[in-house]
């Protein structure tokens, strides 16, 4: 079965038959019974709870899905591809559209999670004209594939046999022990130079998953001339015991770095970030709050003036103390997205927290009366003023970082707190040439490197 392709917040609705007719809408698809039925059965569970949430639209009862991406394998083999809802100068109708999308969620994978996509920058965008599955599986048979150009590393490996000359040890007791009818063979253990070692093993027992997983021709063809390369390996009997055996620090494994992970993905079916589920194929999901927070943390790291630092939900203080037997215990802990700092940590100079939400640039309108929050949450706004007051004693400037779209391009007018503390709602903006941060006309106070532009690109 083909994956099914929908956006964040999208609904899936439970197909009447099992011969489809999915509506050509990103944000509404169909999906079989047995899928449908079995999201719904896990929905509410510890594991899936942030996964769908049922709605009612249309006169319908659908699965809405939130703000995970990636791709979820039903137990019936069935795939779910979700995209984050970005930005694009493309029309959501053009063919370019999703080849665009996922490139621009795998830029955002490489640039913050373990996994690093050596073959990625390379990658010509043909490659993501097919399901996240087969995206990745490209791009991991990609990596072997540079791998075995550099060269398959051998080790020493300890063979026991029966053999009718003498070679390597004599095993004195096992050749004492051998009967009559045996005695011309000698029982002989030595060393072999061969490519028969965990690594190896792992990547051939990951490049057989893949092979199976996946729905494109192209990639099952080259899985297999890969595999060919490692018809003599033989496959991982105990996975947990060969990933204890990989070699990290060895120079001469510098070239296998990265692969792990790349198998820890495939064999465990683990996620970097969340796996909803075990299943009978390649699942990965992740969190768009958190991979969004960690990847304009990995862009402002790049663009930081010379003495200033920045750390992630770091330093953590308290909102309020309480006397006890004991002393003073800190309550109500707070942990900001991102904290820039001058010198030590403790020297806090800003303070910049991210929110995959929506906003409006534009004014609206309710009830008559001209509304000029544009969509900032009242809550994020106590939020961010205890912060000013915690880290920046009252006076400086706070950030709150949106995704940019179509209704909010450019950065909102301060919110002035009074005393000196001001907060800014700026846009982070998706562009082809490199995604920044708008920061406008707003007071970032000299922390930010302007020498190369006045904006924070990747």
């Amino acid at each position: 079965m083909s994956p099914v392709t929908i956006r964040e917040y999208g609904v899936l609705y439970r197909a009447e038959t099992d011969s489809l007719n999915v509506a050509d809408n990103l944000d509404s698809r169909e999906i079989t019974k047995t899928a449908w039925d079995w999201l719904l059965a896990t929905t509410g569970t510890d594991e899936h709870k942030f996964l769908v949430k049922p709605i009612r639209r249309n006169n319908q009862i659908g699965l809405q899905v939130v703000n995970y991406v990636g791709v979820i394998t039903t137990p019936c083999g069935y795939q779910i591809e979700i995209l984050p809802k970005i930005v694009s100068h493309l029309n959501e109708n053009d063919k370019k559209y999703l080849k665009t999308v996922r490139k621009k969620l795998f830029t955002m994978l490489n640039a913050v999670q373990r996994l690093k996509f050596k073959s990625f920058h390379n990658a010509s965008l043909e490659i993501f004209d097919q399901p996240l599955p087969d995206v990745l599986i490209r791009i991991f048979l990609e990596e072997v594939k540079m791998l075995i150009k550099k060269g398959i590393r051998n080790d020493y490996v300890s063979i026991r046999e029966q053999t009718p000359f003498l070679k390597g040890r004599l095993k004195v007791a096992a050749q004492i022990r051998q009967p009559v009818g045996r005695q011309h063979l000698f029982q002989v253990e030595y060393d072999e130079f061969l490519p028969d070692r965990a690594e190896n093993r792992l990547i051939h027992s990951s490049l057989k998953k893949v092979a199976k997983w996946s729905h494109s021709v192209g990639n099952k063809r080259l899985a297999n001339e890969l595999l060919f390369v490692f018809d003599d390996i033989p496959v991982s009997m105990n996975t947990k015991l060969d990933f204890n055996r990989w070699l990290d620090r060895d120079r001469s494994m510098v070239h296998y770095r990265g692969l792990k992970e790349w198998c820890e993905l495939i064999i465990n079916e683990e996620s970097p970030f969340s796996l909803v589920g075990h299943q009978h194929g390649l699942s990965f999901l992740f969190p768009m709050n958190d991979l969004f927070e960690e990847y304009v943390a990995r862009c402002l790291e790049k663009r930081l003036a010379h003495g200033f630092g920045l750390t992630e939900q770091k330093p953590q203080k308290y909102l309020a103390y309480r006397e006890t037997n004991q002393g003073q215990k800190g309550l109500f802990t707070m942990k900001p997205d991102i904290v820039i700092h001058e010198g030590t940590v403790e020297n806090s100079i800003s303070i910049l927290d991210t929110k995959w939400k929506r906003i409006e640039q534009e004014k609206s309108y309710e009830n008559g009366s001209e509304d000029y929050k544009r969509g900032v949450s009242q809550a994020d706004m106590y939020q961010l003023y205890a912060y000013g007051q915690k880290y920046l004693s009252g006076k400086g400037n706070i950030f709150l970082i949106y995704p940019e779209t179509d209704k909010f391009k450019l950065p909102l007018p301060a919110f002035d707190f009074g005393e000196g503390l001001k907060l800014w709602a700026v846009p982070f903006v998706w562009n082809d040439a490199g995604d920044y941060i708008e920061f406008g006309e707003s007071e970032v106070c000299g922390w930010i490197d302007l020498t190369k532009s006045n904006k924070i690109s990747v």
